[in-house]
């Protein structure tokens, strides 16, 4: 059973869908000429046409759908036989009774299908559960199109490595998909190999000197190891003040007043620390043999180590500002001023330690060893430069660096997506074994259904003719009175029309009306039947597209009671009439209740449209063309429908109250060019008038509007033209 028709993108229907949802059994359209109807009839027949490919329709099982339209006319009556419809006699009633028995054992079989613990039927499930794998694709693809968003696009350096997997969201998920997933964490960001891009394919690429780093080569050990630094150094103790100044442990302060001790030349000099003229020629000289030549060696020995230190200490120190200015270097900022701070930091320390020396020989110091971070800070600028190497092999190799780079990118996007692809991996597998099984348990019933239909067609090969139909088309064409031409069998399987004096009657020869009675008589005869002797169908759809185009309101009403009798009963699972006929409408709702119906009406502005209508909506027709001026200024009809609707009320009002033909009516109007133009539009446009008229196209509408409402107010029936168009009385019909 259909319960959702979806149209979009086909003849008058726009991007926006027309839907038509429906719960019930009996469905009837009503719409003007010109609004869609027709398009929908010939999706419904046939649904998997390619240009309907936008369009949609859910519910439908295994009916057989049936349309009634002018494609199904001339499909089957231009041409001189038709194809016989097959129905079955009722005189053999052991065969009856085993169609019957498994016509009964499908319907079972169907409702074990509805009743099952799928909960509310097989196909309805397998089509929610097609849905749910959609809307897992779907929302898996939505995830992965962000990295379309987010690396594709502008100035963003690594778009290449999306180059020809941007085709659609399906693709782009169904590549990373197939990617295998890295073992480990890929190594290398995103950041990283931005960077990467950035030196190696962007605008600024180049190469550089690997002799921009210089390691730390001096061997700062080879002095931090001198056993100096852990000598005592004193002056001679044969001197007679030796014993005072170690005694005292004064030496470095002697030292240092000894710069300002001057020798004695014929009495005693000042002394440099107590001031006092104490200073003898051999007290001088004493002191002079206590700094010998030994002590002094190794004073000089000290200065030279430390000048050596200190000369190479300041030459790395200020390497710190070069290095920053290479990019590698920079880049790992951090590391190395960590590894230059300790380097620098402990060389520093052992300077100091080593001024102090000097200024105290006769301390013991220790110097730490620098060689461990002297080798730490070589061991980086050693991959610095080992980098630079690398970087200058990939410019010189620019498409090999380049595609690396896509396949690292890609393997951080692998990893990266890795929870949306598993989940994808599971969900799809659960979903696929569910539908699996659903598939699977309906393909066992439907086995056992095809098992009774076989029953049903071995038995109905011997009840199956062709001549009920025949005796039914020809007894309603003279119930319609249109005993002109008849039905008669060609063969077996086949029939024809004929005149009583002719063998055959051409189809085109006969009236529209006959046209439409015969068409529509046959439609309903293989409604009834079969299309072939061994078709075997348990449920049908039918969908019938305005059958009373150019009937009297005679056959209008009988065309409708056929329909009412016919199809509103339980031989057929639904049903979908489509008309512009209000009276016919009417007829099709006699006696109809509310809960077994659903009313629907198609409109059209720019494109169609369908919307759900009520029993106080319906109109007569009279007040439909009315409803048509007001859409127009809702946007919901054409100015084509505009104009016939125009005239029709003209026609019908002032022909029924002032018994006035349309002409006269309109010859005061003419005088007035504006109005010549409204009055030659309205021909035009309602098919009067076989003069091809243009430049009413470029006059505004509503200047039309005016001079119709000019024609009531100029006969004294404004009044009537303001309660029908709502202006002082609103109607509650819309």
């Amino acid at each position: 059973m259909i319960n959702k028709i979806s149209i979009k993108n086909i003849a008058s229907y726009g991007q926006t869908p027309a839907v038509l949802e429906t719960d019930k059994k009996i469905n009837l359209v009503y719409g003007l000429n010109g609004t869609g109807k027709t398009t929908l009839s010939n999706y419904l027949q046939d649904k998997d046409n390619a240009c309907f490919s936008c369009c949609s329709i859910s519910g439908l099982s295994n009916e057989k759908v049936l349309v009634y339209n002018q494609k199904f006319v001339t499909d089957n009556f231009y041409q001189d036989t038709q194809r016989g419809i097959f129905s079955l006699k009722s005189e053999n009633k052991a065969a009856k009774e085993k169609i019957d028995i498994a016509t009964q054992e499908i319907n079972k079989l169907k409702n074990q299908i509805k009743n099952d613990k799928l909960k509310t039927g097989f196909q309805f499930n397998l089509e929610k559960k097609q849905e749910d794998i959609n809307i897992l694709q779907t929302n898996s693809e939505e995830k992965t199109w962000k990295i379309k968003n987010d690396y594709y696009g502008g100035d963003r350096i690594l778009e290449f490595c999306l180059d020809r997997k941007m085709g659609s969201k399906k693709s782009l998920f169904d590549f990373i998909f197939k990617l295998q997933k890295p073992n480990n964490k890929p190594q290398k960001s995103i950041e990283v190999l931005k960077k990467e891009a950035e030196a190696t394919q962007g605008e600024n690429a180049k190469s550089y000197e690997e002799s921009l780093v210089k390691k730390v080569n001096f061997d700062f050990w080879n002095i931090e190891n001198q056993e100096i630094f852990k000598e005592v150094i004193i002056g001679n103790e044969n001197s007679q003040v030796a014993e005072l100044i170690n005694k005292l442990n004064i030496s470095d302060w002697v030292k240092k007043g000894k710069e300002f001790l001057n020798e004695p030349k014929e009495e005693n000099e000042t002394c440099p620390f107590c001031q006092q003229k104490t200073i003898t020629k051999d007290l001088h000289q004493e002191i002079q043999d206590y700094f010998d030549e030994t002590y002094q060696n190794k004073i000089t020995s000290l200065e030279n180590f430390d000048k050596e230190y200190w000369k190479e200490y300041q030459a790395v120190k200020d390497l710190e500002t070069e290095f920053l200015k290479i990019d590698f270097v920079k880049n790992k900022e951090k590391d190395f001023k960590l590894l230059f701070k300790n380097f620098i930091d402990k060389v520093s320390s052992n300077w100091l330690k080593i001024s102090n020396k000097i200024k105290h020989p006769n301390i013991v110091i220790n110097l730490e060893s620098s060689i461990l971070e002297q080798n730490a800070l070589n061991n980086f600028l050693d991959t610095i430069i080992e980098e630079i190497k690398t970087h200058n092999e990939k410019i010189k190799n620019k498409q090999k660096t380049k595609e690396q780079i896509v396949k690292e990118f890609w393997e951080v996007m692998r990893w990266d997506y890795d929870q949306t692809i598993e989940n994808y991996t599971i969900q799809n597998k659960k979903l696929k074994k569910e539908k699996s099984d659903i598939e699977a348990k309906i393909s066992e019933v439907n086995g056992k259904i095809g098992e009774q239909k076989k029953i049903i067609q071995d038995e109905q090969k011997e009840m199956v003719n062709i001549q009920d139909a025949i005796d039914a088309i020809n007894s309603e064409l003279i119930y319609f009175g249109l005993d002109g031409f008849s039905i008669v069998p060609v063969g077996e399987k086949s029939y024809k029309l004929k005149r009583p004096n002719e063998d055959i009657a051409k189809f085109e020869t006969l009236s529209e009306g006959e046209k439409t009675v015969i068409s529509f008589l046959y439609f309903l005869e293989l409604c009834k039947g079969k299309e072939n002797d061994d078709e075997v169908v348990t449920e049908k759809i039918v969908v019938i597209d305005d059958p009373i185009s150019s009937l009297s309101h005679m056959y209008v009403f009988n065309i409708a009671q056929l329909i009412r009798k016919n199809f509103f009963n339980d031989d057929y699972k639904q049903v979908f009439i489509l008309t512009h006929n209000l009276y016919f409408f009417h007829e099709l709702l006699h006696k109809q209740k509310d809960d077994n119906a659903k009313l629907f009406r198609l409109c059209r502005s720019n494109f169609s449209q369908l919307s759900v209508m009520n029993r106080k909506d319906i109109q007569n027709e009279y007040q439909s063309y009315w409803q048509i001026l007001k859409d127009y200024d809702e946007g919901k009809a054409t100015e084509v429908i505009l104009a016939n609707a125009m005239r029709n009320i003209l026609e019908r009002f002032f022909g029924f109250i002032e018994k006035n033909d349309f002409n006269e009516l309109t010859k005061e109007l003419e005088k007035d060019e504006k109005n010549n133009f409204f009055i030659r539009y309205i021909n035009k446009e309602s098919h009067s008038d076989p003069i091809n008229i243009s430049d009413s196209k470029e006059i505004d509408p509503q200047i039309f509007k005016e001079a119709f409402k000019k024609i009531f107010k100029d006969s004294g029936y404004e009044a009537h033209y303001n309660q029908m168009m709502n202006l002082n009385n609103p109607n509650p019909i819309s």
